[in-house]
């Protein structure tokens, strides 16, 4: 049982030194050589762990998918208006791109790249289930007459996306509170810059 938790601590050792790779360089760009440096192993001994480089891609993204579907779909679950359910899901997936900088990164770098080839298709299933629960709370709340009827939802899904991917760029916990910076989110998306007495 020791040499197994051993095993399966080097395998996230690598993981997690590949994925900085890969968000620093690219997936092609990064060499089994420089994981194995990474980690201070021989690239040889690798093959121990992960077949292939590719492999740790793959556990590396499907982990990652899997915990955000999760984290949305509870997020979404029944319970309040559709503003709070919007403000669990951004507190969800600020949460999740603080929590998953590097698999962020991966994620926007290898999307038109990488991610096209055929046995990633996977990770544009997930993102569409993602974004299914998004607007699905925002259609929602236009039915029930709480979001204006008048907006796309899918627009406004994908330009919360924008803005929330960027946030492992700025956020500093030193100087920015996560509830602040949501509830500045919401307080924008929702009411605007401008003036509301202006002609």
């Amino acid at each position: 049982m020791a040499k197994r938790k051993k095993t399966d601590d080097r395998r996230r050792q690598i993981a997690a030194a590949a994925g900085a790779l890969f968000a620093e360089q690219g997936v092609r760009a990064t060499t089994v050589r420089d994981i194995g440096d990474r980690v201070g192993l021989l690239s040889g001994s690798l093959y121990h762990h992960y077949k292939t480089k590719i492999d740790i891609v793959h556990e590396i993204m499907g982990d990652y998918g899997e915990d955000l579907v999760a984290r949305y779909d509870r997020a979404a679950l029944p319970g309040g208006t559709s503003v709070e359910k919007l403000r669990r899901l951004f507190q969800a997936c600020f949460e999740a791109n603080l929590e998953h900088p590097d698999e962020e990164a991966i994620l926007i770098r290898e999307l038109d790249s990488l991610f096209r080839e055929p046995e990633f298709a996977y990770i544009h299933e997930t993102l569409s289930r993602i974004e299914d629960i998004f607007v699905g709370v925002i259609e929602e709340g236009i039915r029930r007459r709480e979001l204006r009827a008048d907006v796309d939802a899918r627009f406004v899904y994908r330009m919360m996306m924008d803005v929330m991917g960027a946030v492992p760029r700025w956020f500093d916990a030193r100087t920015h509170d996560e509830s602040e910076v949501v509830d500045q989110w919401i307080e924008t998306f929702f009411h605007g810059i401008g003036l509301e007495n202006e002609a």
